[in-house]
């Protein structure tokens, strides 16, 4: 039987140490009431969570132990968790009721026939391990930890990426195979030797160190990205080979370096922003358009301080509320994103710019400026030439109409509706040949002068102009004209009898070559 120790320095000792350390010690000092204890049986005695004896086989298995704690229970909880589960956080726990005295955990495996028996003995609690075949089991573990060792520095002598340890004097003290290899090919580097890489303790340990690598003289350079942890016997390093990545890199930069090459030479402002709406990418272009210092645009502006440069500089129309500008300009980059942001800027300076945002991959954007102001200029005065043509020909008396070679009318003058009371700008409807032949026809007296008009008017080839005479039943006598025209169009003509000289009614069909 397990006796209380009655020195309390050796109670204080022993509550304060580790438990392979203490139990070490008490194999030298187990006992019984009677006296010394046989060291065939592995007993525990623990006061609570305190450890008060153990038998010398007891002392020995919580040696193999590998939980650092200052709680024997607890490190004896650890040691036993594989092979008997969870036991309680404290010994006497494991009693259901006061009046039990003892209770018994079996092996969680079939095979091991091993049982953990608390028993209670007053305010202690003695736990034995009745083990059938503890030699065997402690064999078995023994091997598994062997094998484990084996697979371990197996894995580590394999691995495909170099892998070395230098010490404190800056020597290699070991290195992998993956590195000797490595070694080989630039002729040096073995054990005892400087590391290939020149990498220090500082460097390495958040983000991996990228070092260049040259395999021999006129070789090509490798890069390698070296990481390195600091461990009791020196600076363990890791190195894996990025040469595919530092070539997609250079790749990039190149592509890059050739389309802003492309991009200097084009007469369209463009400006790209990456996926974090910083400015990636500009030409000479948006320089000379925007009148951006090159200081500013190299700075790489954000989106929004980018629009509010050209809104203070007057490079853009100012917009009438300033306060919901921010959210306009998410607006903004959200057409830009689908490729629906297009507008004209018409400047204080008289300049008009287009301004056209594209989506781009990787969620980058990129705006167009173009200056149009010439080809606005272009198209207003066209359309003021046009008008005024317009308005000339509607003070003609003649009655004027103009069809396309497809018969469909594209111009007729005042006088012209006011005459057959029609006016083809009432209708969404296409007024065609047809359409027009039906009003002259209900409006005029029978008349061969209609007959082949609509194949003269959208016939193909050279046409020579064709004239008759007719009868309108409220206008009197018209003198009908149809002459080509450029384009394959055909102008048609009404003139009233006021305004040419007397002459026969008659009707003059030329035929169409063909």
């Amino acid at each position: 039987m397990l006796v209380d120790l009655t020195i309390p320095e050796l109670a204080v000792l022993l509550a304060g140490s580790l438990l392979g350390t203490l139990l070490t010690a008490l194999a030298l000092r187990h006992r019984t009431r009677q006296g010394t204890v046989s060291d065939e049986r592995t007993c525990f005695l623990f006061h609570d969570t305190e450890l008060v004896d153990a038998t010398g086989p007891a002392a020995v298995l919580a040696q193999k132990g590998e939980v650092e704690t200052e709680d024997p229970w607890q490190a004896l909880r650890a040691a036993f968790r594989a092979r008997f589960g969870d036991l309680p956080e404290r010994p006497g726990d494991v009693f259901a009721a006061v009046a039990e005295r003892r209770r018994t955990y079996a092996a969680l495996a079939p095979e091991d026939g091993g049982r953990l028996v608390f028993s209670r003995h007053g305010d202690r609690v003695r736990v034995s391990l009745l083990d059938d075949a503890p030699e065997e089991f402690d064999r078995q573990i023994s091997f598994d930890q062997g094998r484990e060792l084996r697979f371990l520095r197996n894995a580590v002598a394999e691995a495909p990426t170099p892998i070395w340890l230098v010490d404190d004097s800056g020597r290699v003290t070991w290195q992998n195979r993956a590195y000797s290899r490595l070694a080989a090919q630039t002729g040096g580097a073995a054990p005892g030797d400087a590391p290939l890489f020149a990498v220090s303790e500082e460097s390495g340990q958040e983000i991996p160190l990228r070092v260049p690598l040259q395999m021999g003289e006129g070789a090509a350079t490798n890069w390698f990205a070296v990481s390195s942890r600091r461990t009791p016997g020196g600076l363990l390093s890791y190195a894996s080979n990025i040469d595919a990545v530092v070539h997609a890199e250079q790749a990039q930069r190149n592509f890059v370096q050739t389309l802003s090459k492309t991009f200097a030479h084009l007469s369209t402002g463009l400006a790209i922003f990456d996926r974090n709406q910083r400015l990636a990418l500009f030409n000479p272009a948006l320089i000379d358009l925007t009148a951006m210092p090159a200081e500013f645009l190299t700075s790489k502006p954000s989106l929004a301080a980018f629009f509010d440069y050209l809104r203070e500089h007057q490079i853009m129309p100012e917009p009438k509320n300033y306060a919901s500008w921010r959210d306009k300009i998410g607006a903004l980059i959200a057409a830009a994103r689908d490729g629906r942001y297009s507008r004209t800027w018409n400047l204080p300076s008289g300049l008009t710019y287009r301004i056209t945002g594209k989506p781009h991959p990787d969620g980058a954007i990129a705006f167009l400026f173009e200056d149009i102001s010439a080809e606005i200029s272009l198209t207003r005065r066209f359309r003021a030439e046009l008008e005024t043509s317009h308005a000339v020909l509607d003070r003609q008396e003649k009655a004027l109409a103009v069809f396309s070679q497809l018969g469909a009318l594209t111009f007729s003058n005042e006088a012209f509706r006011q005459m057959w009371r029609f006016d083809p700008d009432s209708s969404f409807a296409e007024t065609t040949v047809p359409d027009v032949l039906k009003i002259w026809q209900s409006e005029c007296a029978p008349c061969p002068a209609w007959e082949g008009l609509q194949g003269f008017v959208t016939s193909f080839g050279e046409r020579l102009p064709r004239e008759a005479e007719v009868l309108h039943h409220k206008q009197g006598r018209l003198s009908f004209r149809a002459e080509p025209r450029s384009g394959g169009a055909t102008l048609v003509s009404f003139t009233p009898a006021s305004l040419t000289p007397d002459r026969p009614e008659r009707i003059s069909r030329l035929p169409v070559r063909r």
